[in-house]
């Protein structure tokens, strides 16, 4: 991962604290949902960047999916939720991101999975899977990457009336911020990061 990764990880990590301390204990006050909307694009564009550069994409896969596995019971606990966690959404958005650069008849699985996302129950569901997809085309059709995923904000917001997720589109330039300051983030660090702060803030509510 290069510094530009890190830097991405480490401040969609911190959005994604500061929108799930709001979730869980203070849940009238939008202004935390408001930041956290910006949180799961650079997560999205960190899997796209995965994908474009990892040697493994197996195992790069199973990696995450068994952080999703090892997660799913706490995330049920924390927001008492019956989807699945967005790490899910993250493996399938990968997934389907994967099969479209391997060209050939692959493309036309992707593209059916894509369509499938829509049933399936994981957060972020069709959308998440959407906003990885178009990532993966950040480097190299960054104009056609941005006006899809306005349109698909459009879109969400028009069949969920959720659109305040649509602020989301404002953390399309940071996804590919040249950073000036380096920080070391170790290998598996956001597999750890994901369940430990649930389990901690999990903590925190039960004993308060």
């Amino acid at each position: 991962m290069d510094r530009r990764n890190h830097v991405t990880s480490a401040l969609a990590a911190v959005l994604m604290l500061i929108d799930h301390i709001g979730a869980l204990f203070f849940p009238e006050q939008i202004v935390f949902r408001l930041i956290g909307r910006l949180s799961f694009p650079l997560f999205a564009y960190g899997i796209a960047q995965g994908v474009a550069h990892t040697s493994n994409f197996q195992r790069y896969l199973f990696r995450i999916l068994l952080a999703a596995i090892i997660s799913q019971p706490i995330y049920r606990l924390a927001f008492e939720n019956d989807n699945l966690n967005p790490l899910f959404t993250l493996a399938l958005g990968g997934v389907v991101l994967w099969l479209w650069r391997r060209d050939g008849k692959e493309r036309f699985l992707a593209g059916g999975l894509l369509i499938l996302s829509y049933w399936v129950k994981c957060s972020y569901s069709w959308y998440g899977v959407a906003t990885i997809f178009l990532y993966g085309f950040y480097e190299s059709a960054r104009a056609v990457s941005f006006y899809w995923q306005g349109i698909l904000q459009v879109v969400y917001g028009y069949f969920t009336g959720t659109w305040l997720q649509g602020l989301s589109i404002l953390s399309f330039p940071l996804a590919g911020v040249e950073w000036k300051r380096n920080i070391y983030l170790p290998k598996y660090f956001f597999y750890v990061f994901y369940p430990l702060h649930l389990i901690i803030l999990i903590g925190i509510r039960e004993f308060n």
